[in-house]
């Protein structure tokens, strides 16, 4: 299949927003430019697809932008459509820095090596032997390994030359660029702001009009040691505390990956707050009476998807499920090989 793109440049305030489509249900992603001193950011590197690199360069010139003026390009996390041109870019310019937090990198390393992929395979069928416990079938449970052990497939790691850690700053002719980790959507997902014009590029974290998938991952074994006082389990826990974090900041403005750029970043992060206070309720109110499995609910909530969505449907309802039980809300016990949830208290804090 051939895919040919679309392209459209915005200029907001003193930013570029290269938006170019994508085969995915999000239908186009943004990468943006901003200018420091004599150089330009890139935050994102889209899709290596089609003719996206094409319209990606031809968008540079139109905007007379020499690939080689680009200093440092940041990768907001390790999404098809975010890290695809690293390679291309950096034939054009090989002294660009390529930046990630230490996780998409040593996640991309590890999923993409074939010294890897029993490893790998082991921790796809545990997921997946997880699900079919949560409800999923059998069959389904087949078809969520292929899918797992495809993805990384069309994945070419790239070694970054910068790794990044929450907290960390890039400094770019005097001007410094604030690292924010923020998993939630995915666990490196990081997001960046730069302090003098008070902008928040946030990929995926934040978006204006619906919340990010959030959801349990595959994760290789050095990641799960060095970072192991964190519960990634409860990924809507970390989810809110980053929000809380870039609410903190006090952004002007937020430059998403997709949809419209969000110009009243305060009420945004509040809407996406009580959407998944509105949502924790609902599970609850779901299992005050009898005990449900995860896909059950997520079937109510979101209908009958295809084999995909339909584990993404179940990973979100399992993190709101997995925050309620670390806080004793609800409690699980398995019968007949699948896992119920059940609620023992009516409200919480």
């Amino acid at each position: 299949m051939t895919f040919e793109f679309t392209s459209e440049i915005n200029r907001i305030v003193d930013v570029i927003q290269i938006k170019i489509d994508v085969p995915f249900d999000v239908k186009y992603v943004y990468v943006y430019l901003f200018k420091i001193g004599e150089k330009y950011i890139l935050f994102d590197a889209g899709l290596n697809m089609g003719n996206w690199a094409k319209q990606f360069f031809n968008a540079l010139d139109r905007v007379k932008i020499l690939p080689e003026n680009i200093s440092h390009c940041f990768i907001s996390h390790n999404h098809l459509d975010h890290i695809g041109l690293i390679r291309k870019i950096r034939r054009k310019n090989k002294k660009i820095k390529i930046v990630m937090h230490e996780i998409t990198d040593e996640t991309m390393r590890w999923e993409t090596n074939p010294d890897n992929l029993t490893k790998l395979r082991k921790e796809v069928k545990n997921l997946a032997r997880k699900s079919i416990e949560y409800g999923i079938s059998e069959e389904q449970g087949k078809k969520l390994i292929k899918y797992f052990l495809t993805w990384p497939k069309m994945k070419r790691y790239r070694k970054p030359d910068i790794l990044v850690s929450d907290g960390d700053t890039i400094t770019v002719e005097n001007e410094e660029l604030e690292i924010i980790w923020t998993p939630g959507h995915s666990l490196g997902h990081i997001c960046v702001y730069e302090k003098n014009r008070s902008y928040l590029f946030s990929g995926d974290h934040i978006l204006s009009r619906i919340t990010p998938h959030i959801g349990n991952f595959i994760i290789s074994p050095s990641i799960r040691e060095k970072y192991n006082t964190f519960d990634f389990e409860n990924i809507l826990h970390l989810y809110l505390s980053s929000l809380d974090r870039i609410s903190s900041l006090k952004p002007k403005i937020i430059f998403p990956a997709h949809q419209e750029v969000i110009k009243k970043p305060q009420k945004r992060i509040l809407e996406i707050k009580e959407h998944h206070n509105q949502r924790l309720k609902e599970i609850l109110n779901l299992i005050k009476d009898k005990p449900m499995a995860p896909y059950e609910i997520s079937k109510i909530h979101f209908g009958e998807l295809d084999d995909v969505n339909s584990f993404l449907a179940l990973s979100e309802v399992l993190g709101h499920l997995i925050f309620l039980e670390r806080q004793n809300i609800v409690s699980k016990q398995k019968i007949n090989g699948k896992i119920l949830f059940k609620a023992e208290k009516e409200i919480f804090d």
